[in-house]
């Protein structure tokens, strides 16, 4: 298991450096149209980083209701397993005597 996490960490650093180097390269000002006949002169690392946030944004918003179905499937499949742990729990509980059944 820590293996993985290493890789994960140089993997990270790796993604890191590599937007670093790409921040420092890209210096140079593009023109960006927001709207039409709307534009702004940016840093080209600027307009590629919002885009990339924007897509990140996008992306975890298309997951949302996904998340949401399999929580909900996960809490009705826990609680189906605690009610069948309880009823085990009940039927394997030895009965009480009753006194003066025997006599």
């Amino acid at each position: 298991m820590k293996f993985f996490k290493i890789i994960s960490l140089i993997i990270k650093l790796f993604i890191l450096l590599l937007l670093l180097v790409l921040a420092f390269i890209n210096t140079n000002r593009v023109n960006f149209a927001y709207l039409p006949g709307q534009e702004v002169q940016l840093p080209l690392i600027v307009v590629m980083f919002s885009m990339f946030v924007i897509g990140a944004v996008f992306g975890m918003f298309a997951m949302f209701g996904r998340i949401l179905r399999l929580r909900s499937e996960n809490n009705r499949l826990r609680h189906e397993v605690e009610k069948t742990a309880r009823l085990t729990t009940q039927d394997l509980s030895a009965p009480q005597p009753i006194e003066g059944a025997h006599k």
